[in-house]
């Protein structure tokens, strides 16, 4: 979806038929879930995150793509997709900026489980392929 709304201001046959396929695909997972829970996991529940990036993946403006997800109890809780603002000049920046962007939200979900009352014993994980 995010790939397809950079072609809004010009959209070809080829945009509406990917936006088309996008809606019959959404059309059939309806009945999909993010389920929460505790099945299969150990007592000390903790959020743990992913962080990834592409390096120059536009071919047109050569900028970068990256994003993280966070989870709690099997599910997703915060996650984040965003095309760089800038160009940068190597895979290190990109994935640099991306594992920054994920210690910010770490920082945040903290924040938000100290005002749940239910403050985080230990530190998060955040995973990257780099």
């Amino acid at each position: 979806m995010q790939w397809l709304s950079r072609f809004l201001q010009k959209p070809l046959q080829t945009h509406l038929n990917a936006g088309k396929n996008l809606l019959k695909f959404l059309s059939g997972t309806e009945k999909l879930a993010i389920c929460y829970g505790r099945k299969g996991l150990t007592s000390d529940l903790q959020p743990i995150g992913y962080c990834d990036s592409d390096f120059a993946g536009d071919r047109e403006s050569f900028r970068s793509t990256y994003g993280y997800v966070f989870k709690f109890a099997g599910g997703p809780i915060s996650w984040k997709s965003k095309r760089a603002t800038t160009v940068v000049l190597s895979t290190l920046e990109v994935e640099t900026d991306v594992f920054i962007e994920g210690i910010r939200e770490v920082f945040w979900i903290v924040g938000l489980f100290k005002e749940l009352e239910r403050p985080i014993s230990r530190p998060i994980v955040l995973y990257s392929d780099s």
